[in-house]
């Protein structure tokens, strides 16, 4: 995500990357614009579809391993997990504010180039956290293959497509042989 990042602050940036402005003129030649060459539109898919990707993987991703640092058998890790995805979130959500606000607001009034050098210096420093990092991290291995859970889903999915549905909607999802016991903490 911080290359694609990188690669956005580059095309609003460098003058080369940007199709001449629109003309602003008055008849039959008026708002004509220059469409984007090829490189120039290269450039653009390959940031966008370089941010789409590495969001994918960062959204997808990035709970789960925070997980994995903490023993829910533990009381003291259970703790530190809970306090952990209370600022995970909070500081998600900050800034999530502070892209549509501040970012938007230096966007428009300083320049492109700078919103996204911001957004690319910001991912830059979390890549680096992230490395540096590295040799504190716990790492659970996977058990199993997820292809395999995922067809064993499917083939009881085609198994029981005609069943008739139960009385009671809490059938549906099997809570009863659930690995993951149910608890009324919450409420």
């Amino acid at each position: 995500m911080a290359q694609g990042v990188s690669l956005l602050t580059v095309d609003t940036t460098v003058p080369s990357m940007r199709p001449p402005a629109c003309l602003d003129a008055r008849g039959p030649r008026a708002h004509e614009c220059v469409p984007a060459r090829g490189g120039q539109l290269a450039l653009l898919y390959a940031a966008l579809y370089t941010v789409a990707a590495g969001a994918g993987g960062l959204k997808a991703n990035v709970s789960g391993f925070g997980s994995d640092q903490f023993d829910g058998r533990d009381p003291r890790e259970e703790r530190a997990m809970v306090f952990f995805f209370n600022r995970f979130y909070f500081c998600v959500s900050l800034g999530s504010l502070f892209a549509v606000t501040v970012l938007v607001y230096v966007q428009d009034n300083v320049g492109r180039g700078w919103g996204y050098g911001v957004s690319a210096v910001a991912m830059a420093l979390a890549v680096a956290v992230l490395v540096a990092g590295t040799p504190r991290y716990r790492y659970r291995r996977p058990q199993g293959s997820p292809l395999t859970a995922v067809g064993r889903v499917l083939a009881a999915a085609w198994r029981k497509r005609r069943l008739p549905l139960p009385a009671d909607a809490a059938e549906l999802h099997g809570f009863a042989a659930a690995k993951v016991a149910h608890t009324d903490r919450l409420r």
